[in-house]
């Protein structure tokens, strides 16, 4: 590679993690600022909505970022499928795969290690509450799926993939790495609630790949992930 271009190319990976370390400073401070105005008694939220600001927050940063970059809604992934049938199909596969995943690899992973469960006690008031579990059920895609989708799929792992190129051991270590951080973010769960987590963004991300890079089909797999979720939570089986 001429000096020319390698200049371009560490240039361009600068400010890759430049935006990476932008976007993850934002969603900690705005995390920071939510539990100190709670605590302040500034602002009043039910448990099973904390961190959702800090979340919407960075996701905006992170559009923002791709824009003054010079991009555009396409490179976050956010591209009409050639046919919505087909999405939807890639959808019910998907989360076939994340609910035989979430049953068999903590089974696996149990003949080596002991894992607490997740700790889904935030939750609790969904268990038997019809209302409570329609109105979480209706906000988890908007915010939590549609954001962290474009936070950790359409952003981290555009500018990872940029970084470590699309190959296929380029693509494993995007994949990798932004499910760590997706399965980081999600601490309040517990030990058992970051493998979860973890198993989460394996499957997002792979699927983000495989699916040509379209981020309806993970928002779509993600929030019906949700619906399943608040389901076991309202039958008080999630536990």
């Amino acid at each position: 590679m001429s000096p020319q271009l390698l200049a371009l190319s560490m240039t361009k990976t600068t400010k890759h993690i430049i935006d990476i370390l932008i976007v993850a400073d934002v969603s900690l401070l705005a995390f920071l600022i939510e539990g100190y105005a709670i605590t302040q008694e500034w602002v009043t939220i039910g448990e099973e909505a904390r961190g959702a600001s800090a979340v919407i927050i960075a996701a905006l940063v992170a559009v923002g970022l791709v824009f003054a970059r010079g991009g555009s809604f396409a490179d976050l992934g956010f591209k009409r499928p050639k046919r919505w049938s087909k999405l939807f199909i890639q959808v019910f596969i998907i989360l076939i795969i994340f609910l035989a995943a979430q049953t068999l690899v903590p089974l696996l992973v149990s003949l080596f290690l002991t894992l607490p469960p997740p700790d889904w006690s935030r939750y609790d008031s969904i268990n038997g509450n019809l209302s409570a579990a329609i109105v979480l059920a209706l906000l988890l895609p908007l915010v939590a799926a549609l954001p962290e989708e474009i936070i950790y799929r359409g952003f981290l792992m555009g500018r990872l993939s940029d970084i470590f190129a699309r190959s296929f051991a380029g693509s494993s270590m995007t994949v990798l790495i932004s499910a760590f951080a997706f399965a980081a973010v999600h601490f309040t769960w517990g030990i058992g609630g970051v493998v979860f987590g973890f198993i989460m963004g394996v499957i997002w991300g792979t699927a983000y790949i495989l699916c040509g890079r379209n981020l309806w089909v993970v928002i779509f797999a993600h929030s019906g992930g949700h619906i399943l979720f608040v389901i076991y939570l309202y039958l008080g089986l999630a536990k």
